[in-house]
């Protein structure tokens, strides 16, 4: 998206950027802080070859920003686009905040989409949260994590090592079969030491101010809760470009 953005500033074009998130960085911008991070040379329009190797989360963001603040780049954050429409001359592009007419759309949206939630009663309480930042910032609370994935499993594991933290792991599948096998070393590890407790086959009923309610098969209990860490990753824009008239292929269910 910054590419294109940058690549249409170059060539002196009108154009709108639309961002979903309140920062730019995609995926990067949802890593714990302070995570490592790989990337290759590049050709950047307007700035030229960069070559940045391993890099911290924080650099690399910061970084884009340095890129967007030189080159006077405005990006409208916040804006997630909800249809686009072809209309005489162009299309149609509706937001959450406005409508726009263009002779072109560029789509650099990636594949993390839209944030999963749970959609439960409590849901929309400031203590429920859809990623790890700094695992500092919960220590000495109750924390529940809800996911299956590496991004839970990480969260869960690093909370689990701040000192006077209850962290318990919720997944509504009977084992963790798609993480990383490193991961599961350490998961099996944080157990063991008793720092972790893990919620197989559970899942969220509601979310309460001081607790959460969890259901096991046909047992519902309660947990005290502080905070609520919902790792059950995105949804798929992969209705939205059907919509579009875009074909997407699938294989074994995945775009």
């Amino acid at each position: 998206g910054l590419s294109a953005s940058l690549a249409a500033k170059e060539k002196h074009l009108r154009f709108i950027t639309l961002e979903q998130e309140d920062s730019l960085g995609g995926t990067v911008y949802h890593y714990p802080r302070n995570k490592i991070t790989m990337t290759s040379g590049m050709h950047v329009p307007l700035i030229g070859r960069i070559k940045l190797g391993e890099v911290r989360k924080e650099a690399l963001l910061e970084f884009w920003l340095g890129v967007i603040s030189k080159v006077g780049l405005k990006v409208n954050f916040r804006e997630q686009v909800n249809a686009i429409e072809k209309v005489s001359g162009g299309f149609k592009v509706t937001t959450s905040k406005h409508s726009y007419v263009a002779r072109n759309v560029v789509l650099a949206i990636g594949r993390r989409g839209t944030t999963r939630r749970l959609d439960v009663p409590g849901e929309h309480q400031a203590k429920v949260v859809y990623r790890l930042i700094d695992p500092a910032q919960y220590r000495g609370q109750h924390v529940l994590i809800v996911g299956g994935g590496d991004s839970a499993i990480e969260a869960a594991i690093a909370i689990s090592r701040e000192p006077n933290t209850t962290v318990s792991l919720s997944y509504r599948g009977a084992t963790f079969n798609r993480i990383k096998s490193a991961n599961q070393v350490r998961l099996r590890e944080v157990q063991k030491e008793g720092r972790l407790r893990v919620l197989l086959e559970s899942e969220t009923v509601e979310i309460q101010l001081r607790k959460i309610v969890l259901k096991h098969k046909n047992n519902v209990f309660s947990l005290r809760n502080d905070v609520l860490i919902v790792c059950a990753g995105g949804l798929l824009p992969t209705q939205f470009l059907r919509n579009l008239g875009i074909l997407v292929e699938t294989h074994h269910g995945l775009a």
